[in-house]
């Protein structure tokens, strides 16, 4: 009989539900919803029709405007297009962001990027819990300041960022705020309509949606300098034929995201994990329970 393989690895990427698959195979074919969304004719407005019902899907996963969200090829392009579009399109008002060490590269890689390209970045460095305090951002603040970017649950540690706080310290200095929220579907509750922030980086695979398909949150009157030219396909902000069965299988893992009962099943089962790692001679936690959500836990 062939060993079971337990797959650890879901913060890097997670199967694909079987009912988001069934859907995303009814845009495949010839005889589905495969037609360019943007074309005029009929079989493009039932493929435009399956796109926006997403759309809504997932903005009400997340408490936005159905309007206020933009379909990308996943995160890396989203935090790509929130930040570098972001400062591009305001460098009349300053040149400096802020940010993290414990960023995603998507996000460090990109401040890089802006570093070559003239733009200030300050780097903030966690305490012993894994959060950047309210103070720090405070202090770091300056007068050139566009940009506040900052993760909201960790991709390595778990660490829940208080992003509420942030966004109204940012919200009162006349600051941007830009959140990779990758890995918060399903695990916490995402609150747009609650939080005071102005762009969002969101991804369908870490979530049972497939992979190569990402949205934008972007507040309404948010200034975004496009990356990618070529249609308006998304309002302005990206150009690129829409890919329909990605969209809508990312929607349907957005609406099948439980955060009220998968996130308290998978506290269980890391506890159970760490009852059994705990018998292991000078093992420990390094994050307290209160700033680390499962299942990204040590």
């Amino acid at each position: 009989m062939t060993e079971r393989q337990i797959y650890l690895d879901y913060a890097a990427t997670t199967p694909v539900d079987p009912n988001v698959a069934a859907v995303m195979r009814e845009c495949l074919e010839s005889d589905g919803v495969f037609a360019n969304p943007s074309s005029s004719h009929a079989l493009g407005k039932r493929a435009r029709t399956r796109v926006e019902e997403a759309r809504a899907m997932i903005a009400a996963r997340v408490g936005a405007a159905t309007e206020t969200i933009s379909f990308t090829s996943g995160a890396t392009e989203s935090d790509n297009l929130a930040i570098q579009g972001a400062m591009l399109a305001n460098r009349h008002k300053g040149q400096h962001l802020i940010t993290s060490i414990t960023e995603h590269k998507a996000v460090l890689d990109t401040a890089i990027a802006l570093e070559k390209q003239g733009f200030d970045v300050t780097y903030l460095t966690c305490g012993d819990d894994g959060r950047i305090s309210l103070d720090q951002v405070a202090d770091a603040i300056r007068d050139d300041t566009t940009l506040v970017s900052l993760m909201h649950v960790n991709n390595e540690t778990g660490v829940l960022q208080d992003i509420g706080a942030i966004g109204e310290l940012c919200r009162s200095r006349g600051v941007l705020v830009h959140v990779d929220a990758a890995q918060s579907i399903g695990k916490v509750p995402v609150p747009l309509d609650e939080w005071e922030v102005d762009v969002v980086a969101l991804t369908a695979h870490k979530v049972y949606g497939p992979k190569g398909i990402g949205a934008l949150y972007a507040r309404p009157g948010t200034k975004l300098m496009p990356l990618l030219h070529g249609g308006a396909q998304v309002g302005g902000d990206r150009a690129g034929t829409l890919a329909t069965h990605q969209i809508v299988g990312m929607g349907l893992a957005y609406e099948l995201a439980d955060t009220a009962t998968e996130g308290p099943q998978l506290a269980v089962l890391r506890d159970r994990l760490w009852s059994g790692l705990s018998a292991i001679d000078l093992s420990l936690i390094h994050i307290s329970e209160p700033t680390r959500r499962p299942p990204i836990s040590y």
